[in-house]
């Protein structure tokens, strides 16, 4: 791990667009004393000063009271598919193969939706990819795996929902924190996520 001030001394040769896009799209995962090296080179290069209230909203995280608060509000919320509340939201992981010669399409989504929708979802995939996952020579040796998995997480509902749902205020907290959570904003977010692929290792960001 680098020191401080060998990372004060490699900011201060970057150019103003590297600072910039570090800003934008890298300083949630930066350690606090490197955002404070950040902000400085921001406000010594005189770039805009939003950059620092976007470092700002982007790494003040949801924590404690504040977390439960937005995870509940999530939950009450009616259903993104239905439009109705049946019941409280839940985040589902719903994965589906299809398979032509050789070729096969494996997706992954995580949607948030009422248990019912949430279900309806998650059965129909796990019967295209049982009927359709098979005919490539990659989906013989997902197809079994994937349908086993899918089939056995329905016992882990809460578990996985609490997952998903703390994974999209972690990976939304500057839009909640310059939007605000109202539930039109948290149902606009959760619409669209809900319709995006997830690739290996990606989170979301609407920002």
């Amino acid at each position: 791990m680098h020191s401080v001030d060998e990372i004060r001394e490699n900011y201060k040769d970057f150019s103003d667009s590297k600072i910039e896009n570090i800003a934008k799209n890298e300083s949630k995962g930066l350690r606090k004393d490197v955002l404070g090296i950040l902000k400085d080179e921001i406000e010594k290069r005189n770039l805009d000063k939003n950059l620092i209230s976007w470092v700002e909203t982007e790494t003040k995280s949801f924590d404690g009271i504040e977390r439960d608060s937005l995870k509940t509000k999530i939950q009450n919320l009616n259903c993104p598919k239905c439009s109705e509340k049946k019941d409280r939201l839940y985040g589902f992981e719903i994965n589906q193969i299809v398979s032509v010669l050789l070729f096969a399409n494996d997706t992954r989504n995580e949607k948030i939706l009422c248990l019912s929708c949430g279900k309806k979802a998650k059965f129909k995939a796990i019967l295209i990819t049982f009927f359709a996952g098979w005919w490539s020579r990659r989906g013989i040796f997902l197809t079994p795996f994937t349908v086993l998995k899918d089939s056995f997480n329905y016992l882990f509902i809460e578990k996985i929902s609490d997952r998903i749902i703390n994974r999209l205020i972690d990976e939304n907290t500057g839009h909640f924190r310059r939007k605000g959570i109202e539930n039109g904003t948290l149902n606009r977010l959760i619409k669209r996520r809900n319709e995006k692929e997830i690739l290996e290792d990606e989170g979301y960001d609407f920002t």
